[in-house]
């Protein structure tokens, strides 16, 4: 049953991906008012009030003008204007053959005051709102001072019409009032979900910059190093070709993992992403056991590369260059000087490849 409302509901109200929540509301209420109007017509007739009939017919053409505008040409502002600027004259009309203050003409004119201030733009409802309560005193000061005919013509009658326009003013109060507490709770979510989003975005953040001040501590340190030596030391030739390879290797090392580290964090500012791949083993820790020996050497330590050359694995390469990174710089931290760090590999035969 939904299956076919929805469809229908699309069609006469407008998907909420194509327009506004304001849009929505007065097609909901355009099509309520013309059902309405419809109903009216038979309603005032059978009550014996066929004046008001004939005058629930021109609502009926006014209210379908505004909302094919809106709907179907997509001019919401100016159909805004059309249906007020009608509405206002049906209202005066209907005060006037409706019996007065004794009709539920009043009742009418305060659901048009809601209906502007829930869909008119914010530069006009303020207007629009003035011109209602403007009519509304008009038209009691006229009544205040003139006569205007009392239409009911029967006490049965006259309780027909105000239950069934309260009824109808309930029921359009209600839709509009559940619209904006649906947009409302919509909009609430979405921002929670946000702020949690942002949350997790700005720890993230934070982890990253960790690991980037982490792990470029120790080879700018190496490099400062080497050119503290070559400026306060005099070298020979061949001390000096030796460090300066050296210093040349650190930098290069350096420069290429500060690359992957970038990359790599740029690609987790956007969520967790896991790009699986196989690899040589020995080949993507290549640079990060070079710039990591430099940090064990200035310690003391020897690092030991024991990696076995076809070792395969299945791996993010980003992901296992920052694990191993993170392990040696831990080792580094609590072994001794004059100690050794060994990294090595073993394949067994079910194809499981351990570190």
């Amino acid at each position: 049953m939904l299956n076919k409302i929805n469809p229908l509901i699309d069609v006469l109200i407008g998907k909420a991906n194509a327009y506004s929540m304001e849009a929505r509301i007065f097609h909901t209420i355009s099509v309520i008012t013309l059902a309405g109007l419809i109903l009216n017509i038979f309603v005032n007739y059978l009550i014996g009030m066929p004046l008001l009939s004939r005058l629930m017919f021109a609502g009926v053409l006014m209210i379908g003008v505004a909302y094919y505008f809106s709907r179907f040409r997509g001019k919401f502002n100016i159909s805004v204007i059309i249906y007020n600027l009608l509405s206002n004259i049906l209202l005066v009309g209907n005060f006037y053959y409706n019996s007065g203050i004794n009709g539920p003409t009043l009742l009418i004119f305060m659901l048009s005051c809601i209906i502007n201030i829930s869909v008119a733009p914010k530069k006009q409802y303020i207007y629009w709102i003035a011109l209602n309560l403007l009519t509304v005193i008009c038209l009691l000061v006229y009544q205040y001072n003139n006569s205007i005919p009392y239409t009911y013509p029967t006490s049965f009658s006259r309780y027909v019409d105000h239950i069934y326009s309260y009824l109808a003013v309930a029921i359009i109060i209600s839709i509009i009032t559940t619209y904006i507490r649906r947009n409302y709770h919509a909009e609430k979510l979405q921002s929670q979900q946000k702020a949690r989003e942002l949350e997790r975005a700005n720890v993230t953040k934070n982890k990253l910059f960790s690991i980037l001040a982490h792990d470029l501590r120790s080879p700018l340190s190496s490099i400062q190093n080497y050119l503290e030596i070559l400026d306060e030391y005099k070298l020979d030739e061949e001390e000096r070709i030796t460090l300066n390879r050296d210093l040349l290797n650190t930098t290069q090392n350096t420069q290429q993992m500060l690359s992957n580290l970038l990359m790599w964090t740029k690609s987790q500012m956007e969520g967790v992403n896991v790009n699986l791949a196989v690899v040589n083993l020995k080949e993507v820790l290549k640079t990060t056991l070079l710039v990591k020996k430099s940090s064990a050497d200035e310690k003391g330590i020897q690092l030991i590369d024991n990696l076995k050359t076809t070792a395969l694995v299945i791996a993010d390469p980003d992901m296992l260059q920052l694990i191993i990174r993170n392990l040696i710089n831990n080792s580094i931290k609590f072994t001794n000087p004059g100690g050794e760090i060994e990294i090595s590999s073993v394949v067994y035969s079910d194809g499981e490849c351990r570190v």
